[in-house]
């Protein structure tokens, strides 16, 4: 009689566990989704994740695992999501089933997140004004993240601001833009005040002359751009018209 009774209790046990499983809902997230190998992370998943046939559906697929030998499916109650940057434009390089599998939702940038000021200068503003500059000169996909500010919160001083635009900011225009300076002279507005002082610039630029180099006059003097190793407070609030 204890033997049965302790059995009852497992069984009611095992019951409810099942049944608390099927109730919850469970996330399975895949980060960088259109980087893998979609054929080995989803392997026989490919028709299983489909809503029509997961178990408990009138089109319920079961099948068996390789290895194992067991039966597998996939539940209601599992939710599939994969992540991807749309800088990257491989979407249209991941495979055609996959893609009809999943919806799709866009996530732009959260500028309302970075809506305060670093000594008079609205974070904000200055990401927007880019983030615009960026979408006309060479798409909306590769718009500027409010993650690459949102530590900008806790450390509130022009020294962070100064290495954001000079570490990550910068590199990843010249990324954008191939090294084409001039454009990323008019993404940060240095396009404007050819005449600054190059304090107040993001990007400097002087002219080389070839006979400073060869010792005879070339005729096609070079216009060299470097960033400049620090910048003024000015230099950021020109950056919005």
């Amino acid at each position: 009689s204890n033997g049965f009774n302790e059995w009852k209790e497992i069984k009611e046990e095992l019951s409810e566990t099942l049944h608390n499983h099927i109730s919850r809902n469970y996330i399975l997230i895949i980060d960088e989704i259109n980087r893998g190998n979609i054929s080995k992370i989803f392997g026989e998943l490919i028709t299983l994740i489909e809503d029509s046939k997961r178990y408990g559906n009138d089109e319920f697929i079961e099948i068996t695992l390789p290895y194992s030998g067991e039966k597998f499916s996939v539940p209601n109650n599992l939710y599939i999501l994969g992540t991807m940057n749309t800088a990257d434009r491989s979407i249209a390089l991941m495979d055609t089933a996959l893609r009809r599998r999943f919806h799709f939702e866009e996530m732009m940038p959260k500028l309302d997140l970075l809506d305060f000021e670093v000594e008079g200068i609205n974070i904000k503003i200055i990401v927007n004004t880019i983030n615009q500059r960026i979408e006309y000169l060479y798409d909306r996909d590769h718009m500027i993240g409010h993650a690459y500010f949102i530590g900008l919160k806790d450390n509130q001083s022009i020294k962070e601001l100064d290495n954001i635009f000079k570490n990550k900011v910068i590199p990843l225009l010249q990324e954008y833009f191939y090294d084409d300076w001039e454009k990323i002279q008019m993404v940060l507005g240095d396009h404007r005040e050819q005449k600054a002082e190059d304090k107040n610039k993001f990007i400097v630029s002087k002219e080389q002359k070839g006979k400073e180099l060869f010792g005879f006059d070339h005729e096609d003097d070079q216009i060299i751009f470097t960033v400049n190793e620090s910048f003024s407070i000015d230099a950021y609030k020109k950056i919005k018209l």
